[in-house]
Formats: structure tokens, C-alpha cells, sequence
């Protein structure tokens, strides 16, 4: 399965080319059906959001310390002072970063349960959270993450959004998943951190498949655990 990197541009309607070209550009009419104009508020919001995945784009590319405003303002392909005026600040930036990339993550889930994947499997979820961490947008937060330990003006804004998306994506996996509420919610917390490791690792590593295995062998413990066989995973 590939996780669909659904843009948030192309969810409201905006198209843009690649990463590193012009994200922001006039919208051409057809003479049979010209398009309405776009309001002060929808080009707003096309303006945040392409500042946010260059943000996305950048961090996973280049990491934290790479991206400043600049790099990212060039990246969305808008004015410098477009960060300033949508984020007030780079690390107002950050945290939105961390709430667009949650809600990719549960779009994500409900797109496989409508898809027919069984996510009442404790046991499917290692290889489905490694789908979605080991994705440059995952990857970004993992960046943010780690800047914030040394960044007390980051760290205010970003420990407190991240620890709100942790606990809804929690509870939205626990909502799929049977069992002891609290047994359950400490199981999907173990997975969320496991897999987000591994995800780290696998920048440090030079071997990708390395790291997948890793992935393979947790999720077939689990599985050998639930059905009461050995722990052997050979």
C-alpha cells in the first residue's frame, strides 16, 4: 500500500507543479467556463497552506536548521515577508506544521477503512503507521520534534500541539481498535513512538530495507504474541 500525499492545494482546489517551483500563481479561465474569482480569504488560505508543505518539503530535505523563512518563503515560491504576515513567527509556522501533518495521518486512516483494511487488527498497524511516518511529511515532524529540545520559543508552541494531535490520533486508532480502553491506548502509544524511531533511523541508516525489516519483525512478534505461539521470528 502507498499513502496517498494528498496536497492540502489540491483538497481546496489549487494545483501547483512541483516542490520547488512557483506555488502560488494566477488561476488561467476558459473562455467556455471561466472560473469565479477567488476571494481575499480562499487566496489566504492557499498562501498558508503552500507555506506550509514547502516548510514539509524543506525540513524533510534539508532539516531544521535548514529551514529558515527564507528557504521556505523561496520554496512556496511567495515573499519573504509572506511568513511573517500568515505565522507572525517561524515557530508559529512549525506548529501548524505539526497540526497539517496530523490531519494528513487521519485522512490517511479513514482512507483505508473505506478501502475494506481491517483496522480493528491490532497487529496491521506497526506496517500502517510505518506508511505513514516513514513519509517526508512524517519525517518533517520528527525534524520539528527534535529542534524544540533546544528551542524554548519553538518548544512552547510545539510540545503543547504536538501532545493535543498525539492524543487525537490515539484516540482515533482506539476508536478502530477492541479491547481495555487503557490497555489499548498504552499498546497504540508504544507503536506511535516504536515506528516513529524507526522512521528516525532509517535517515541515519543507509539501508532503507534495513530499518522495513526492523518493522516486519515487530509487527510478526505481535502477531505471534496475540496467538499465543513462540516469540521466535525467524
Amino acid at each position: 500500500m502507498r499513502v496517498r500525499e494528498n496536497s492540502l492545494l489540491e483538497r481546496i482546489g489549487y494545483k501547483h507543479v512541483t516542490p520547488t517551483q512557483r506555488r502560488i500563481r494566477s488561476i488561467t479561465t476558459s473562455s467556455k467556463s471561466p472560473r469565479p474569482r477567488r476571494t481575499q480569504a480562499e487566496r489566504t488560505e492557499e498562501t498558508k497552506a503552500a507555506l506550509i508543505e514547502a516548510a514539509v518539503t524543506v525540513l524533510h530535505q534539508q532539516g531544521y536548521n535548514a529551514a529558515t523563512t527564507a528557504v521556505i518563503a523561496d520554496e512556496a515560491g511567495v515573499s519573504r515577508g509572506s511568513i511573517i504576515y500568515h505565522f507572525s513567527t517561524r515557530a508559529q509556522l512549525m506548529s501548524e506544521v505539526i497540526t497539517f501533518v496530523y490531519e494528513k495521518e487521519r485522512h490517511h486512516y479513514q482512507e483505508l477503512a473505506r478501502e475494506g483494511v481491517d483496522l480493528t487488527r491490532l497487529e496491521a498497524w506497526p506496517s500502517i503507521l510505518w506508511e505513514v511516518f516513514s513519509q517526508p511529511s512524517g519525517m518533517a515532524v520528527i525534524e520539528v520534534l527534535q529542534a524544540s529540545r533546544s528551542d524554548p520559543e519553538l518548544a512552547a508552541l510545539v510540545i503543547p500541539t504536538q501532545k493535543s494531535v498525539e492524543q487525537a490520533s490515539v484516540d482515533a486508532i482506539m476508536g478502530w481498535i477492541p479491547g481495555d480502553a487503557a490497555h489499548t491506548k498504552a499498546t497504540v502509544r508504544l507503536f506511535v513512538w516504536a515506528i516513529r524511531g524507526l522512521a528516525l533511523s532509517s535517515v541515519l541508516s543507509p539501508d532503507k530495507a534495513e530499518t522495513e525489516d526492523a518493522v516486519s519483525i515487530f509487527q510478526r512478534l505481535i502477531e505471534r504474541s496475540r496467538s499465543g505461539r513462540s516469540t521466535s521470528v525467524a
